[in-house]
């Protein structure tokens, strides 16, 4: 048989002091988790802040943040951005410890295109970057000023000169030669035209370069005559008339040449001297030694200062535009020495 002790009544007064231990210890509880709570925050946010370097305008900013991306790092290091300003890496990369954040400012720069000056903000480095940030109309092989790899600064001017560059086809004359001829028959100052001279065709491929639309080279491929040139034919009088020593002497050529002196003895042709020409005729005066290319054999010719004379002789230092006339004696040869003279053409050698 079991017996259970009569329960004792509790003070009301204990009671209370029982229910007030329990409230002072769940409080303490709390405000033991609240400090946790907060010394975990406020001492992870700053274990959390990260260091990063901003350049811009040529200064370089050491950042400690603890933000999260560039663009929050770049405004709360105090940067404010342009619309055009460029941000390296872009304003949405996650901020990382010894993060490089670049800043490219954008300056006024004005391009001349087409007759137009347009006006633009870049923060492109070069020219050519510029031009293709820009999108404007600017073909491959236009010329720039200045060039495409030249640095983009405030209040840079770019011209752009549109090239073209194409391929034309031409048909051009072809001038005919005028072909003089000397003509015995005809008086001196006297010409006939005895055939007409005509002009040729020339077809030819060019490839050419315009620069705003004015050509600047024009470089030949290819040429091909499809009609010849006829040459024109004038005949040129030659013919006159002088008069020496009171006689008139008619000619029928003159010409302009150096004459020597020789004597048919063997000071002047040589031990092996005959007294003859090589035509066989007997070397005295009156006989003259000629090129036989400029004056045919047997021509009767005048002679300034030596008189009527025949192309009767040949000599090897007798070439071209000279002759040698023939004296009786050595003295007179030697007397007559070396002249510029008129050889008179009077009468050419029959067929």
């Amino acid at each position: 048989m079991t017996f259970r002790s009569p329960e004792l009544p509790v003070p009301s007064s204990g009671l209370r002091c029982l229910v007030t231990a329990q409230r002072l210890r769940r409080l303490a509880l709390f405000l033991a988790l609240a400090a946790a709570l907060l010394g975990a925050w406020f001492g992870g946010a700053f274990a959390f802040r990260r260091e990063l370097v901003v350049l811009v305008d040529g200064r370089s900013l050491c950042v400690k943040t603890a933000a999260t991306t560039v663009a929050e790092a770049l405004a709360e290091a105090g940067v404010v951005l342009g619309g055009r300003d460029e941000v390296t890496p872009g304003l949405s990369t996650r901020v990382g410890d010894g993060l490089v954040v670049r800043v490219r400012r954008a300056v006024p720069v004005s391009v001349s295109l087409d007759g137009r000056t347009i006006l633009l903000e870049t923060p492109a480095t070069t020219v050519g970057d510029m031009l293709e940030r820009s999108r404007l109309p600017v073909r491959p092989g236009d010329r720039l000023s200045p060039g495409r790899s030249a640095p983009v600064a405030p209040g840079l001017r770019v011209t752009v000169t549109r090239v073209v560059h194409t391929y034309r086809h031409s048909l051009d004359p072809i001038p005919f030669r005028v072909v003089r001829q000397e003509d015995m028959g005809l008086e001196l100052g006297q010409s006939r035209v005895v055939q007409a001279g005509r002009e040729g065709l020339m077809r030819r491929l060019e490839r050419v370069t315009y620069e705003e639309a004015r050509l600047v080279e024009a470089e030949e491929l290819k040429r091909e005559v499809i009609l010849e040139p006829v040459d024109q034919i004038v005949r040129v009088g030659t013919a006159g008339t002088i008069v020496r020593d009171g006689r008139t002497i008619r000619f029928l050529k003159a010409l302009t040449v150096t004459a020597t002196a020789y004597d048919p003895g063997p000071i002047s042709c040589g031990a092996s001297a005959d007294g003859y020409t090589c035509l066989g005729l007997r070397a005295t005066r009156g006989i003259i030694a000629v090129d036989p290319r400029v004056i045919p054999f047997w021509t009767k010719v005048y002679v300034d200062g030596y008189g009527f004379a025949v192309a009767g002789d040949c000599g090897s230092a007798i070439k071209g535009y000279r002759i040698d006339v023939c004296f009786d004696t050595y003295a007179e040869a030697v007397r007559w020495g070396v002249r510029r003279v008129k050889v008179y053409i009077l009468e050419l050698p029959g067929p």
